[in-house]
């Protein structure tokens, strides 16, 4: 039911997002960025300044060179985000913060799968040259293309994929510390797209790995430990729990459990 309920959700996200574009009025001067690497973005808002085109360029993922309409949205009295839905969920894809002690504004945009946003500069004379309208015909012809649709859509199956690899990076860090195998399992089939789509699935779930890493760094005498202990199993339950069953980890996260980082390190030091 929850994943009919998204899916309903996503579907009238999107007839509204297209029947604002429909009446949308650009303003007359779009705003065109440049970061490192060749990534370029170009923002076009609404004359209201309450959406705006949104096309970033130059980056190795599905959403390079597609146009969105974003939506603009207050977070504090000077940062400001322009959100866009993509993989079944509100992402804030370009960041503006304001100095607090002048008129300078700094722009930073977050890229899916990077962990560190891209800074931004302004480019007066690419913007001065810039077409607002071209970009607009553009949306338009995408938007009937159904890009937009798709990749507005949760793709769980890639989700997961994303979430077992970032889980294995984190087994491999700690194994290296560790010098033995740290090996951490998910029981994928038990947890909904709503938790998928809404947790980081490996940030919970690697919790154990990222602790027994610490621990083996800074701690030489836990690698003993860490030898009997490396196999890992994580589920999600109603309460915070970690357990030693045949010399294997049974890590029971809750998403709203506090401090769990210092659980895991007190349960892991007192073995």
């Amino acid at each position: 039911m929850r994943t009919i309920a998204s899916a309903l959700v996503l579907t009238l996200a999107c007839c509204l997002t297209s029947m604002a574009a429909q009446a949308l009025e650009l303003a007359r001067y779009p705003k065109v960025f440049s970061g490192p690497q060749g990534v370029e973005l170009v923002l076009a808002p609404s004359a209201d300044g309450k959406q705006a085109l949104l096309r970033i360029s130059g980056i190795n993922h599905p959403i390079d060179q597609v146009v969105f309409l974003a939506q603009l949205q207050s977070q504090g009295r000077s940062r400001e985000v322009y959100t866009l839905q993509l993989d079944g969920r509100s992402y804030a894809l370009l960041h503006r913060q304001a100095s607090a002690y002048s008129d300078a504004e700094h722009f930073v945009a977050y890229l899916p799968g990077q962990r560190d946003g891209v800074p931004l500069a302004f480019q007066a004379d690419k913007s001065k040259d810039f077409k607002a309208g071209e970009l607009l015909t553009r949306y338009e012809q995408q938007r009937k293309q159904g890009l937009q649709d798709k990749l507005a859509r949760f793709d769980r199956p890639k989700r997961q994929e994303s979430y077992r690899a970032e889980l294995a990076q984190m087994d491999k860090e700690a194994s290296a510390a560790c010098g033995t195998t740290v090996q951490t399992s998910v029981e994928w089939a038990a947890i909904n797209d709503e938790t998928m789509q809404t947790l980081s699935i490996s940030s919970f779930c690697g919790e154990v790995a990222a602790q027994m890493e610490r621990l083996c760094q800074n701690t030489p005498a836990f690698k003993t430990t860490a030898a009997s202990l490396g196999q890992v199993q994580c589920l999600f339950g109603p309460q915070l729990k970690l357990r030693v069953e045949n010399q294997r980890i049974v890590f029971t996260t809750e998403k709203d459990a506090p401090n769990q980082g210092d659980f895991v390190h007190q349960f892991l030091r007192n073995q």
